[in-house]
């Protein structure tokens, strides 16, 4: 998992431009199902409204613009790196909320371009690895004590 302080200004960018993000989601080759296209689009576009709320209704046309410009002009989208840049800057909580929403973009595509063995994920619950197919699998309570010999005779 990637640390949330190690997501860049021009992540949240790339990941809050659709044409921009619809590259990221491009790059890893058609790897991603279906599921996690439509999440990492989702959460696109909460980034998007996240930045759109940083400012007043009257401004938010504004910002768009800035958004869809910055797909084609790299110029546009350094002028809005810079804006919202200084925007994080002056707010905490709005450069973790950002943050945070980009890395689960991130962390998405990332999953998924891992091709490994023995690649484990554990949310909540407990993880059993086996990297032998016919290893038994024992599970037992925290103070359990038991012994085991397992391909020795």
């Amino acid at each position: 998992m990637i640390d949330p302080a190690s997501i860049t200004v021009a992540m949240i960018v790339g990941y809050a431009a659709p044409k921009l993000l619809d590259a990221a989601i491009g790059s890893v080759g058609g790897k991603l199902t279906e599921a996690a296209i439509k999440q990492v689009r989702q959460t696109g576009a909460q980034l998007r409204q996240a930045i759109l709320r940083r400012v007043k209704p009257e401004g938010q046309a504004g910002v768009a613009q800035m958004l869809e410009a910055a797909e084609s002009s790299p110029e546009q989208r350094q002028k809005l790196e810079t804006w919202l840049d200084a925007g994080m800057a002056k707010d905490p909580q709005f450069a973790a909320e950002l943050r945070t929403l980009a890395q689960e973009i991130h962390q998405v595509i990332q999953i998924d371009q891992v091709q490994g063995k023995n690649i484990q994920q554990v949310f909540g619950g407990q993880g059993i690895m086996a990297p032998d197919a016919n290893a038994p699998i024992i599970q037992a309570g925290e103070n359990a004590k038991f012994e085991f010999n397992y391909g020795k005779d």
